[in-house]
């Protein structure tokens, strides 16, 4: 019974969080969900950051430009 307690104000925050994110994600300008492939992300480009896929094929000497896209 004491879990109960903590239990179920957790899921309804939980719940509230979920469909918080999914208005925002609907309503929004963009209509898009945000990008989080690294290849696609023009901030890691410009950092030069590149997926882990890529860097393997760097280490191993082989072509892989373009790989993650």
């Amino acid at each position: 019974m004491d879990i109960l307690i903590i239990l179920i104000p957790a899921i309804v925050i939980l719940v509230l969080v979920v469909l918080g994110l999914g208005v925002g994600i609907f309503f929004s300008k963009k209509k898009r969900f945000p990008t989080t492939s690294i290849s696609r992300n023009k901030e890691m480009a410009k950092r030069n950051i590149t997926c882990a896929k890529h860097d393997e094929f760097k280490a191993c000497g082989q072509k892989g430009n373009g790989c993650c896209g």
